[in-house]
């Protein structure tokens, strides 16, 4: 209780910035029932969306949090020297599903320290230390195949703090930073305790004219040890896990105004009147025609158990990429993406489909490549704006002897029905947002997800068992959002 009181003393109103409230009336499957795990419509769960939407966020659109950012800027003892520090709380409301019973969630978000030193107005060197959890410093440029991040560690870190020094020019940039972990460490004699784990972070980027730009990135990182051997007597028990990887991004543009696709979800939060936005409802919209096309590639390295031969390690290989196209003509947008991961990359954080061990070529991996295309139209004068989005998916998958699996993504998959090859995956989204206030809108979305590799386990009157395929009315997954939603 003393705690609140001190937080309603001495924060105002503006310290909590981004802040989303939603109300949302959601079914994931109004063809199924509870025994589907699909209840009736309800305020409860959330998180209903297709697998192509939030791409460049962690988050459904669906949730209730703000952010507590209490912000400094300071002019140094220096010249050209400027201080900035932010104290960054992300706060979340949840719902338990079991019993309805509220709370709430607090972490940080990017808490930081900088010092800026300014040569010139488009040149200066910055040291960035974020205090607690630097997960907003990784690598890569779409967010959901970014790396990089606290998830990189093999365990479950309580904070993952850093360091990054940048120099920035005019739109070029160069940057290097390290993290570090801690976590448990097995030594020789099997005791464990704790030790510290460091990432090293370096990239840069250059811009030809107002049309062009070119990033690149590398990482190296300890992710942790090789725990999951049959014999402590192996030579590979407690052996480090080292990862490494490049990243890449290629953006074009026919139209300056246009601005690249870059995530909120690896940006600094700021809370000052230059960063602040009047509404936080916002619609693309150009004089004429434009065309934004961006292309990344992520290559990453681990060394992990070599599963044709246990007593030594193989360097497995993960690649992930994209090419997105946005192109935005008066008030109207649409968004074309290809998304690329194989197997390897899906599961690099855990790491591996079994824990510790690399890809057995005899499970017959295949990649997930999706196509995902939205487009929208905001009319002005009615406040409105309609959209429809779809995509096309082929699950990642491997098979282990005659049963297939696909891989959803790092921790859930599916046992494809037995006799069945894996089959694609198509999913739509049609809605429609009223804008109320600069704040406040009203969204309605009807949803549909075909997924013919759901299975249900079943024992026959024989006494086999198999798995079958799911019923027609939970492979067809037929949901919709009601939502009131405000962000301010």
């Amino acid at each position: 209780m003393t705690f609140a009181l001190l937080i309603c003393a001495s924060a105002l109103a503006s310290d909590f910035v981004d802040t989303w409230v939603t109300t949302s009336l959601e079914d994931t499957n109004v063809l199924a029932g509870p025994s589907a795990y699909s209840p009736a419509a309800n305020f409860v769960q959330r998180g209903n969306s297709t697998f192509f939407e939030n791409y460049e966020t962690r988050f459904t659109d669906d949730i209730s949090q703000t952010h507590l950012v209490l912000y400094k800027k300071d002019d140094g003892f220096i010249k050209g020297v400027t201080t900035e520090a932010a104290f960054v709380l992300r706060m979340q409301p949840y719902l338990d599903v079991a019993n309805s019973k509220p709370g709430v969630t607090v972490a940080d978000d990017g808490s930081y320290v900088r010092i800026i030193k300014h040569f010139s107005e488009e040149q200066n060197l910055s040291f960035t230390g974020y205090a607690v959890d630097a997960n907003r410093f990784r690598l890569g440029y779409s967010y959901d195949i970014t790396w990089g991040g606290r998830d990189i560690y093999a365990f479950d870190p309580y904070a993952a703090p850093g360091l990054r020094v940048q120099y920035q020019t005019g739109p070029h940039y160069a940057f290097a930073g390290v993290k570090t972990a801690v976590g448990d460490y097995t030594d020789a004699d099997g005791n464990k305790n704790n030790e510290a784990y460091w990432g090293f972070l370096a990239g840069g980027g250059v811009e030809a004219g107002k049309h062009l730009r070119w990033e690149v990135g590398y990482g190296n990182f300890q992710q942790g040890q090789l725990t999951n051997v049959g014999d402590v007597e192996s030579p590979l028990y407690n052996a480090p896990i080292n990862a490494m990887g490049f990243s890449t991004q290629v953006s074009v543009r026919t139209n300056p105004k246009l601005d690249y696709i870059t995530s909120n979800e690896l940006k600094l939060y700021r809370n000052a009147p230059e960063f602040m936005k009047d509404s936080y409802i916002f619609h693309r919209q150009l004089d004429g025609f434009g065309l934004l096309v961006q292309s990344e590639a992520n290559v990453l390295i681990h060394n992990l158990i070599d599963p044709e031969g246990v007593d030594s390690t193989v360097n497995e290989t993960a690649i992930a990429g994209d090419i997105q196209a946005l192109a935005v003509t008066g008030t109207t947008e649409m968004n074309v993406d290809f998304v690329y991961k194989d197997l390897p990359y899906i599961v690099f954080n855990i790491p591996g489909i079994t824990s510790g061990y690399a890809l057995d070529p005899d499970l017959g991996a295949t990649p997930q490549l999706y196509v995902r295309a939205r487009v929208s139209h905001w009319f002005p004068k009615a406040h409105l704006t309609p959209s429809l989005g779809a995509g096309w998916e082929l699950p990642a998958t491997y098979t282990a002897g005659e049963t297939s699996f696909v891989q959803y993504d790092e921790r859930n998959k599916a046992h494809v029905p037995d006799g069945q090859l894996p089959t694609a995956i198509l999913s739509t989204v049609a809605g429609l947002q009223w804008d109320v206030s600069p704040s406040t809108v009203l969204v309605g979305e009807v949803l549909y997800t075909l997924d013919n590799n759901l299975s249900d386990f079943q024992t026959n009157e024989d006494g086999t068992n198999e798995f079958v395929p799911e019923a027609d009315n939970v492979r067809n997954a037929l949901g919709f959002n009601l939502m009131m939603r405000a962000r301010f």
